[in-house]
């Protein structure tokens, strides 16, 4: 995580969720992360295809001098990414893994700006697949932000994170006697750009969705 921005809300996260796999949306005080509440965002998932903002912070809706409440995630990406960044919020949403991506916004005069994001499981009522946490911020803070739009976002970089080493639906799993092993998606770390494949995301043996590596998790 390059971003104080992305380390403080994760670091928030991580203490709201103790030993749960992901905190419930009422245990959030935005009193308590109020220095990037203008950072910050929630979605609200509805399929794959169909994850909406519920929340936008007034600094991240600025970038785009529009108001994003109501609006697609995925609306905002190039549509070679739909596919990668799909798969990834899978991940979050019934996994509850931690996502971290990388993207340029680029405006209609062409200039560009490095962004960071953070996504991050949230339970609504104690169902998961509900609500993702995240927020988002520029390298630098150009003169033109906020004058000329952000538009099309393109994925730079990706990378999902186990809080507890290893998908939700292992953690619960009933493993024979002897060592357990530790698990993690892959690759934990994985670099994309546009024209990113599927194939980013397979090496060794599939369960369900996942394709499942030993070794643990690799920071």
């Amino acid at each position: 995580m390059k971003h104080q921005v992305t380390r403080d809300l994760f670091t928030y996260w991580e203490g709201l969720r103790g030993g749960r796999t992901a905190p419930e949306r009422s245990d959030i005080d935005p009193a308590e992360i109020h220095q990037i509440l203008g950072d910050t965002f929630i979605l609200e998932y509805f399929s794959e295809s169909d994850l909406k903002f519920r929340l936008a912070g007034t600094r991240l809706c600025g970038s785009f001098c529009r108001e994003l409440k109501g609006r697609n995630f995925y609306d905002l990406w190039h549509k070679d990414d739909l596919a990668s960044l799909k798969l990834l919020l899978t991940a979050v949403a019934e996994d509850e893994a931690a996502a971290v991506i990388g993207f340029k916004g680029k405006t209609e005069r062409d200039q560009e700006l490095d962004f960071e994001a953070i996504l991050l499981p949230l339970r609504h009522y104690g169902q998961p697949k509900s609500r993702i946490l995240g927020a988002a911020s520029p390298a630098d803070m150009p003169y033109w932000i906020g004058i000329w739009p952000v538009r099309e976002l393109t994925v730079s970089s990706m990378r999902l994170i186990w809080p507890d080493e290893r998908p939700a639906f292992l953690r619960n799993q009933k493993l024979a006697p002897g060592p357990q092993k530790k698990f993690s998606l892959a690759p934990t770390t994985a670099v994309a750009s546009r024209g990113i494949n599927n194939s980013a995301f397979s090496t060794e043996r599939r369960i369900g969705h996942l394709t499942v590596i030993e070794g643990g998790r690799q920071d």
